[in-house]
C-alpha cells in the first residue's frame, strides 16, 4: 500500500493533540456539601496552574482517536492493489480498459455446462459479468473469435450499456478460433495511460504461443467454461473427413471416404449410417477407441448421387459434429464443378489422373468423336491425347487446353525426333512444377518442337522442349511433348501431380462438394461472370464481385500470358451446413450455379479436451513497462472518510447522552454514596 499526498499524514499531528486534551483538568469536580459558612474561613489558596493527569482511557478518547486517524489517513489518499475487489468494492484509481477474447468457435456449441446450457452461452454470462464492473471512464473492447474475429468497443457509460445488450444476444461465429491472432491484436488495442487488462473466456481448447503471450504487455486472466471448469472430460465422437473419390480400379465406380474419431475417455460403439439424396443406404456397426482412436470407412456410392451423407448415431456433448454431407457437383444440373472434355483413343493414364481431381467431371471420347462432342456444350478444359482439333474444325475448342504429344502438323511446329532425351533445363520455382520430381523420369522419343516468341519452356532437354507453354486460338495452352506410353511418367508419384497443377493453372477451380470446417472457400469463376453470390445456410446472401480480366498475368521467361481468370475467397464459412454459389453475369442475369457444404467436424473442433498448457502460457503474459502510466491501484480515502463521518456521529451521540440531567444525577448519586 501507498499514499498518493503524503502530506496529508501532517494531519495525524491530532492524535497527540487530543490526548493532551484529554490530560489538561481545568474544572474541578462537583461534590455536594452541607454548608458553605466555613469556606471563607479555610483561606484557601487561589492558583491559576494547570494540572494534568494520566490519559484517562475513555470511550469519548478512543472514538476522537479514530476519528482523527481516520481522517488524517483519506487525506493522504493511500491507494492498494486490486485486493480490494475481492471485497466486492470497486476503488480503483485510475480508469480501465478491458480487452475480453470470447472464444465463439464450433466447440463451444457443446452442451456440457453443469445446468445444460452450451459453453458459449456460459461465457457470454461470464462477459457481462465482466463488463459490469466497469464504471465511466472506463474502455472496453470485446474480441469474439472464431472463424473470423469481430470486435465490438465501448468509450463512455451509454455505448458500455449498448455493448452489453449486444453481447447478450450475440451468435457465436463457429469455425476455428484462432487465440495467437486475437492475443496480438489484443496488444496492438493496448491504450497507454489506462490499466489494460485482458481476459480470455474459453473451454480451453485452444493453444497460444508462449511467445505472444511474452509480448502481448498485459495481465491475462483466464475464465474456463463447460467440463473444462469442472475438470470433467466430455464425451465426443465425430465425422472428421469426408470426401468422393474415383475407384483406382473403375474409374466410372465413384466412392465416399469417411474418417470417424473418438475423443472421449471411453471407447464407443455405435451404428454409422450412409444416406443417399435422403435415403439410407446401409447402417454398419463401428467401434472406435478411445481417446482419439480412429475409423476409415469407404462405401460405393449409387449412381447419380447428387447429395449424401455419412451419420454416427451416439449421443454425446456435441451433437452437430456427427454427421457430416457432401454435394457430389459433377452430377448436379448448372454445376460448378470442373467440366473436363478428354480426347483420346486410349485414356487410361490420363483418365485416371483427372478424374482424381476435386470436383472434376471427365467425359472422354475417341479422336473422331470431338466435333460431336463440343457441338452444343461448354467445357472447362479439353485434354488431347495424340491428337489435335483439326485447323477448320467447327465450333472451335473455346475453352483452355492441354496437349499429350501433339501429332506433326499440328498447331505446333516440329523438326525431327529427339531419342531417348533427358531433362537438361527446368524452371525450378515454376508453379507447374510444384511438387514435381522428374529425377530419373524417362521420355522414350519425342518430336523436336521448334519454339518462337510467346512460346515459354519449362522443361527441356538438349535438343528441345519437353513441357512448354503457348497460346492456341487464342486459349492458353501448356504442352507435354512427350507419348506418355514411351514414359515411365505414368507410373511415378509426379504424373497426377503435374497433370494436376496444369489443370490448376488452365481451368477454374471448381466448386469443392465440402471444406473443412472454417476453411476459406478460393473459388475461381468462369468468364463473363462479374458477381458471385453465396448463401450461407443462415440465408443471408453475400456479393462478391470479380476483377475485370486483366492483360498481364504468368510471368515466364520473356513473354506474359494474359490471365482471364480471376479468384474470389469466401472467408466466411464457420456455420456448418450447405452454401449455395451462383454466377451473376455484368446485367445481375445468372450464369450458372452450385452448392456444398461446411460440416462441423474437424479434428480439432471435435476434441472438446481443454488444453492442459493453456494456463501456465497465458500466465507468462505481464503487464509491459511502456504501457499504461501506473498499475491500476484502488484508493481507500473513501470508505476512511465514511468510517470518520460513522465514527463522529457515534461520539456525538456518546456526548449527548453523558449530557442529560439523568446521566449527571446518576454521577453525582455515585460520588456521594
Amino acid at each position: 500500500m501507498s499514499v498518493l499526498v503524503p502530506l496529508g499524514l501532517l494531519a495525524l499531528i491530532s492524535l497527540p493533540a487530543i490526548v493532551v486534551l484529554h490530560m489538561r483538568n481545568v474544572t474541578p469536580q462537583t461534590r455536594p456539601i452541607p454548608s458553605l459558612r466555613f469556606w471563607l474561613a479555610a483561606n484557601p489558596r487561589t492558583t491559576e496552574q494547570t494540572r494534568f493527569r494520566r490519559p484517562p482511557i475513555t470511550l469519548l478518547l478512543i472514538l476522537q482517536l479514530l476519528i482523527a486517524a481516520a481522517l488524517a489517513l483519506a487525506l493522504a489518499r493511500p491507494v492498494t492493489s486490486r485486493a480490494m475487489s475481492a471485497l466486492g468494492l470497486d476503488l480503483r484509481s485510475e480508469p480501465r480498459h478491458l480487452i475480453l477474447l470470447i472464444d465463439g468457435s464450433t466447440s463451444m456449441s457443446a452442451t456440457d455446462t453443469p445446468d445444460g446450457r452450451s459453453r458459449f452461452e456460459a461465457a457470454r454470462t461470464e462477459a457481462l459479468r465482466e463488463l459490469s464492473d466497469l464504471r465511466e471512464g472506463d474502455v472496453a473492447t470485446v474480441l469474439l473469435l472464431g472463424t473470423r474475429t469481430v470486435s465490438y468497443s465501448a468509450t463512455d457509460g451509454a455505448s458500455l450499456g449498448a455493448l452489453r445488450e449486444r453481447i447478450a444476444s450475440v451468435a457465436p461465429p463457429g469455425g476455428r478460433a484462432d487465440l495467437d491472432a486475437a492475443l496480438t491484436l489484443a496488444h496492438d488495442l493496448l491504450l497507454p495511460g489506462l490499466d489494460d487488462q485482458v481476459s480470455v473466456i474459453t473451454d480451453g481448447a485452444v493453444a497460444a504461443d508462449p511467445g505472444t503471450a511474452d509480448r502481448l504487455g498485459a495481465p491475462v486472466a483466464l475464465h474456463l467454461v463447460g467440463s473444462a471448469a469442472t475438470g470433467a472430460t466430455a464425451p465426443n465422437v465425430a465425422v472428421v473427413d469426408l470426401s468422393s473419390r474415383t475407384d483406382p480400379q473403375h474409374p466410372a465406380q465413384p466412392q465416399l471416404y469417411a474418417r470417424l474419431l473418438n475423443f472421449g475417455p471411453t471407447a464407443v460403439s455405435a451404428p454409422v449410417a450412409l444416406d443417399s439424396d435422403g435415403l439410407e443406404v446401409s447402417r454398419q456397426p463401428v467401434t472406435l477407441p478411445p481417446n482419439g482412436g480412429s475409423a476409415e470407412l469407404t462405401w460405393a456410392l449409387p449412381q447419380g448421387a447428387q447429395r449424401v451423407s455419412v451419420k454416427i448415431d451416439a449421443p454425446d456433448a456435441l451433437a452437430a459434429d456427427n454427421e457430416a454431407s457432401l454435394v457430389a457437383q459433377g452430377n448436379a444440373a448448372g454445376s460448378l464443378g470442373l467440366d473436363i472434355l478428354l480426347v483420346s483413343d486410349a485414356p487410361a493414364a490420363l483418365q485416371r489422373a483427372l478424374s482424381a481431381l476435386p470436383g472434376a467431371q471427365v467425359t472422354s471420347q475417341p479422336t473422331d468423336g470431338f466435333a460431336a462432342a463440343i457441338a452444343g456444350h461448354t467445357y472447362d478444359l479439353i485434354v488431347f491425347d495424340r491428337t489435335a482439333p483439326p485447323a477448320d474444325a467447327a465450333p472451335q475448342p473455346g475453352a483452355p487446353l492441354l496437349f499429350v504429344d501433339p501429332p506433326a502438323g499440328g498447331p505446333f511446329a516440329t523438326n525431327g525426333v529427339m531419342t531417348n532425351p533427358t531433362v537438361s533445363r527446368l524452371r525450378a520455382q515454376d508453379p507447374l512444377l510444384q511438387g514435381v520430381d522428374l529425377s530419373g523420369a524417362t521420355f522414350g522419343s519425342a518430336p523436336i518442337y521448334q519454339l518462337d516468341r510467346g512460346q515459354d519452356e519449362v522443361v527441356g532437354a538438349d535438343q528441345g522442349p519437353l513441357v512448354f507453354r503457348d497460346r492456341v486460338d487464342n486459349q492458353p495452352a501448356i504442352v507435354l511433348a512427350f507419348d506418355l506410353t514411351q514414359s515411365n511418367l505414368p507410373q511415378r508419384v509426379a504424373f497426377p501431380i503435374l497433370i494436376a497443377n496444369a489443370v490448376a493453372e488452365l481451368a477454374p477451380n471448381p466448386l469443392p462438394p465440402s471444406l473443412p470446417l472454417g476453411d476459406p472457400l478460393a473459388y475461381r469463376p468462369r468468364a463473363g461472370a462479374a458477381t458471385v453470390r453465396i448463401t450461407p445456410p443462415d440465408g443471408k446472401p453475400v456479393d462478391l464481385p470479380v476483377a475485370a480480366p486483366t492483360s498481364t498475368g504468368v510471368e515466364a521467361g520473356d513473354s506474359v500470358i494474359a490471365d482471364q481468370l480471376r479468384d474470389v475467397v469466401f472467408s466466411d464459412t464457420g456455420t456448418p451446413g450447405t452454401y449455395t454459389v451462383q454466377e451473376l453475369d455484368a446485367a445481375g442475369h445468372p450464369r450458372g450455379g452450385g452448392s456444398f457444404t461446411v460440416n462441423a467436424g474437424h479434428p480439432r473442433e471435435s476434441d472438446l479436451r481443454p488444453n492442459p498448457d493453456l494456463a501456465a502460457t497465458l500466465a507468462r503474459a505481464k503487464a509491459g513497462g511502456d504501457v499504461g502510466t501506473r498499475a491500476s491501484l484502488a484508493e481507500l480515502w473513501p470508505p476512511l472518510a465514511l468510517l470518520g463521518l460513522a465514527l463522529l456521529a457515534v461520539e456525538w451521540i456518546v456526548a449527548l447522552t453523558r449530557r442529560r440531567p439523568g446521566a449527571s444525577r446518576r454521577f453525582a448519586g455515585r460520588s456521594t454514596a
